[in-house]
């Protein structure tokens, strides 16, 4: 069984693909060549190159690949390409391969609106179009599996961190921002106030859920097929006590009143019994998400 990674190039994917590559062969697909597994490069806003993914030859397809929050929020044209039309495309070529693949989707706690605390009963109301994205495709991935074309689960991620490198359109990367830059020895302006919460969980964490989604059955999942993690919640002040002994650089917050509005009204914790009931694992405090990330880091440097 080959296993397909979608958007393998990112913080997430690559780890994601180094985790899976002793389970066999990996697949790894993005717009820049992925630095691990069999690299195929390509954009997944065009139908063809989507469809083109799907051969008799994968069992699992893991689909990473979307324009997040800020991005869609900004183009909504293209947000719709790559975070809907691209995952049906991907649905239907499970479909037409007749072999049902399980399909691993990573979803995300932009589904939710408006409520500061999530729990499994908490309905999904999204208020961006990067989380009404997400909510359809989940509920696609419900469908096609109830019909029998995949083997469907979808992860709805909190707050993964931390990035490395440079920070991409969500507008929750000054979580990553906040520890990544003042350890590297820049400063860095944080753009919420210092008790401005999100929820919270370490890349790691995130890629043992993930291989932990493969490995389960999908009768233990059930008919609905998303999962909520949980999210710890951390404050912007947290974030910066967490590695300001170790920094070289400082950190200022001057709040920018577009993001904090939006900061204010995502969720700032999220608990799911039923992730711990399937084994999926969440991250116990920010040190941990911290010195998860420098071992990361540690790991990718070396190759």
């Amino acid at each position: 069984m080959s296993i397909l990674v979608t958007g393998a190039a990112g913080y997430i994917g690559s780890a994601l693909v180094r985790a899976l590559l002793p389970r066999g062969e990996v697949i790894a697909t993005d717009q820049s060549a992925p630095s691990h597994g069999r690299a195929l490069t390509g954009n997944l806003a065009y139908p063809q190159f989507a469809r083109s993914l799907i051969t008799a030859e994968v069992g699992a397809v893991f689909h990473l690949a979307a324009l997040v929050s800020g991005g869609a929020e900004q183009n909504f044209e293209l947000g719709t390409k790559v975070n809907l039309d691209a995952t049906r495309d991907l649905l239907e070529a499970c479909r037409l391969a007749g072999h049902r693949p399980k399909f691993i989707f990573a979803s995300s706690i932009a589904v939710y609106g408006g409520v500061s605390e999530v729990d499994d009963e908490t309905p999904a109301a999204p208020r961006i179009s990067y989380g009404a994205q997400k909510l359809v495709c989940e509920i696609l991935i419900d469908d096609y599996t109830r019909r029998g074309y995949v083997d469907g689960r979808a992860l709805r991620l909190p707050a993964v961190m931390v990035r490395p490198g440079v920070a991409n359109t969500a507008v929750s990367g000054w979580g990553s921002a906040i520890i990544r830059e003042p350890l590297a020895g820049r400063d860095y302006v944080c753009p919420v106030r210092p008790d401005t919460r999100m929820a919270c969980i370490s890349t790691a964490r995130v890629v043992q859920c993930f291989v932990r989604a493969l490995e389960l059955e999908g009768e233990a999942i059930g008919p609905r097929r998303a999962v909520l993690l949980t999210g710890i919640p951390v404050s912007a002040q947290q974030m910066w006590d967490a590695v300001k002994a170790r920094s070289r650089g400082r950190v200022r917050f001057e709040p920018d009143p577009r993001v904090q509005e939006i900061m204010d009204a995502v969720p700032k914790a999220t608990r799911s019994a039923r992730a711990a009931k399937l084994g999926l694992p969440a991250s116990s405090s920010i040190e941990e998400i911290v010195d998860d990330y420098e071992k990361d880091a540690a790991l990718e440097n070396h190759g």
